[in-house]
């Protein structure tokens, strides 16, 4: 359905986005939306108007989108807004209880000015502003070991580019699958620091153990504590530190971690002295960690002390126009990984495969992508993209089995350093989650605390590779 001045047509404003020239560069103009919660049962959010100026904005329940809303009828992921050329696109992501325009409910439908919508209890005025924001698009189509040619990537490249060569703090925000590790680790190749990259996943460690692998210890702070160990920080002292994960960084770790961004010195675990870093802080989350601050669940010092620079990674989903990109990226890699090993490439996607992919959603965005190529590259596209991956007695390049699985084969050795490096992770992870699964009985928690990582994180690794309890 529609709703404006005239069913089906705009209302004569310029186009809601735009890429233009501008100065001499090339430019990207959306227009701002104002958001409203008119009313409902949320009391810190009724009366309130929220401005956003980006291709997709998330309503729902979970605290993690974009505006989430307490109320119990509205589901966790309830309403997308989506900027198009012409008017704004309500899609309702299949919530129980619907979405509604008066008293007609919507799955999919455009608005061009002013609106009233209500989700479960609560009525959002949706307003188009009229205003426009620009920002300057990358003239490369790829950043680090990031590609894309899409106006919000391209943007996204530009802020990047710009800040790459400052020790400014960045924060990355965006969804599980996104790449936010491959922004982090392009910002570092782009620097001028001559450290590590190190990486530090807040979420994959135990809380007594955060510290210690963040601070570093000396021997005997803690049982177990033979020797002097050098924590994150100090082993990217020169270089940066990427803190994945961030928001899972429990409250009293936040503290620690905003003096040592202050102070620039690092106090080890049973020390009684401080060592000096120089290091570049670059942080990622998956949450809306603005709204943790707001509410307590994190701390605000230490938010904006992280966010003095804020790049968002688009979700594939909003950038399929990258799609096709993207697969011959990721058909390439494979076919390099093949004939490193003596066989031949495999045949490339046909139209209607890669027609199939264009009306996907990919909730494990560019991560849920390169499975779905992966799989279908071998055993055809004949499964949809959502349904799991199929698991038979056929193995790939991509699994780990047999004996000799602990050795590395000469056919990595061949491949490019990251390519090569990232196949041989996966192969780990998913031998590692299996085997700490089969020891466990399937029982997730016993097999998490055996692996000594956060079950959270245990629970991503299961899904990100389709492994069942």
């Amino acid at each position: 359905m529609t709703s404006g001045p005239e069913a089906g047509a705009p209302d004569g404003r310029p186009p809601r986005t735009q890429v233009m020239m501008a100065h001499g560069v090339e430019v990207r103009r959306i227009e701002k939306l104002r958001v409203t919660v008119v009313d409902g049962p949320d009391l810190r959010k009724r009366g309130r108007a929220f401005t956003f100026a980006r291709d997709e904005i998330r309503v729902g329940a979970n605290p993690e989108l974009d505006l989430p809303i307490e109320d119990r009828s509205v589901s966790r992921e309830h309403l997308f807004i989506r900027a198009g050329e012409l008017g704004w696109t309500l899609v309702d992501t299949g919530s129980t209880n619907g979405t509604y325009i008066g008293e007609l409910r919507v799955h999919r439908g455009e608005v061009y000015q002013t609106t009233l919508v209500r989700i479960g209890q609560t009525v959002l005025r949706i307003e188009p502003m009229g205003e426009h924001v620009e920002q300057e698009l990358s003239s490369h189509n790829r950043f680090g070991r990031m590609i894309g040619q899409s106006p919000s990537m391209r943007e996204m490249f530009a802020v990047l580019e710009k800040v790459a060569r400052s020790d400014l703090t960045v924060l990355i925000e965006g969804e599980t699958g996104t790449g936010k590790e491959l922004a982090a680790e392009g910002l570092h190749e782009a620097s001028a620091r001559q450290g590590m990259f190190i990486t530090l996943n807040c979420g994959a460690i135990p809380r007594e153990l955060i510290e210690s692998e963040l601070m570093g210890h000396v021997k005997g702070a803690f049982t177990g504590a033979v020797s002097d160990r050098p924590g994150a920080l100090v082993a990217a002292n020169g270089g940066t530190l990427f803190l994945d994960e961030v928001g899972e960084l429990p409250i009293d770790m936040q503290a620690k971690l905003l003096r040592v961004l202050e102070r620039r010195e690092v106090k080890p675990v049973g020390a009684d002295y401080t060592t000096p870093v120089d290091v570049r802080v670059v942080a990622a989350t998956n949450r809306n960690l603005a709204h943790d601050a707001e509410n307590g669940r994190f701390r605000q010092d230490l938010y904006f002390r992280l966010a003095v620079v804020v790049v968002r990674i688009p979700p594939l989903r909003s950038r399929i126009e990258d799609l096709g990109l993207l697969v011959d990226h990721i058909q390439g890699e494979l076919n390099r990984r093949r004939a490193a090993a003596g066989q031949g490439a495999h045949p490339p996607l046909d139209d209607t495969a890669l027609g199939m992919l264009r009306r996907y959603e990919f909730p494990g965005n560019v991560r849920e992508l390169r499975n779905i190529v992966e799989r279908w590259v071998v055993l055809g596209a004949h499964t949809a993209p959502g349904s799991p991956a199929v698991r038979s007695g056929v193995t790939n390049q991509g699994s780990l089995a047999g004996p000799g699985a602990a050795e590395v084969d000469n056919s990595l050795l061949s491949l490019p350093y990251h390519e090569a490096k990232e196949a041989w992770i996966e192969r780990f992870e998913r031998a590692y989650v299996e085997g700490a699964l089969d020891r466990a009985n399937g029982n997730v928690s016993q097999a998490s605390r055996d692996a000594q990582v956060d079950r959270r994180h245990l629970q991503r690794l299961m899904s990100r590779y389709d492994i069942r309890r």
